[in-house]
């Protein structure tokens, strides 16, 4: 059974944070989803998760009773239901690593020293945790990047990443479900959508999920994209 420090913050008049001391991992993952489920049933409140941090937040600030609400709080994170079971969803995602349609893919490869099909292959060997699902409607925040792989951000953003960017920032890989300005490093593009806001669940990915990248060719990349227009 997993045990974590934490500290509770208030924010503003209506949230609370909670920031656990410890890294991201497959276990504080599995524990801070347990957490939010047990949370979800206060009433009024919205949940959301980060790499190691929680936020409850009021819905209707009529009704919001920090001291209550923190006491509550305190008895969730400390009850004996420490973990879920992690979902079996892996989704696969296919991706064109292609200079015409990944525009710092060659800079990229020039400035971690590798070629693009060694890129190609630690990018896709992976299964990849999503941690949480933030910063765009739909962008998953994933775990796992080969360390080779790794390069710090921009040190100035692109103004324009396209829709269905994979890229990556730091430590990080992850897929821009919208057309968005941004810093991390393009290096492929996948004809899939993430966020679909017409649909009752707009997300395709959430917290808990995996995803596995597949290379495909520039023409399959065309092809499934002109299926989906």
């Amino acid at each position: 059974m997993n045990t974590y420090q934490y500290a509770i913050t208030r924010l503003g008049e209506f949230a609370i944070l909670i920031q656990v001391d410890s890294k991201a991992s497959h276990e504080l993952l599995e524990w801070l989803l347990a957490k939010k489920a047990q949370l979800q049933v206060l009433t009024n409140v919205e949940v959301v998760t980060t790499y190691n941090e929680i936020l409850v937040k009021s819905i209707n600030p009529v009704h919001f009773n920090y001291e209550g609400i923190e006491t509550r709080i305190h008895k969730i994170l400390n009850s004996s239901k420490e973990s879920i079971e992690a979902n079996e969803i892996i989704h696969k995602i296919p991706v064109c690593y292609h200079p015409e349609i990944a525009p710092d893919l060659e800079d990229y490869a020039s400035k971690v020293g590798l070629d693009i099909k060694s890129i190609i292959n630690l990018h896709t060997a992976p299964v990849y945790p999503v941690h949480f699902v933030g910063f765009l409607p739909g962008f998953p925040y994933l775990e796992g990047l080969n360390s080779r792989l790794f390069l710090n951000r921009k040190e100035t953003p692109s103004q324009h990443v396209a829709s269905g960017s994979v890229a990556i920032g730091g430590t990080q890989t992850g897929i821009y479900p919208q057309q968005s300005p941004g810093g991390w490093h393009v290096i492929g593009k996948t004809p899939l959508h993430l966020f679909d806001i017409s649909k009752t669940s707009p997300a395709l990915i959430k917290a808990g999920d995996k995803i596995q990248f597949t290379s495909i060719t520039l023409e399959a990349y065309n092809l499934l994209s002109d299926k989906d227009e």
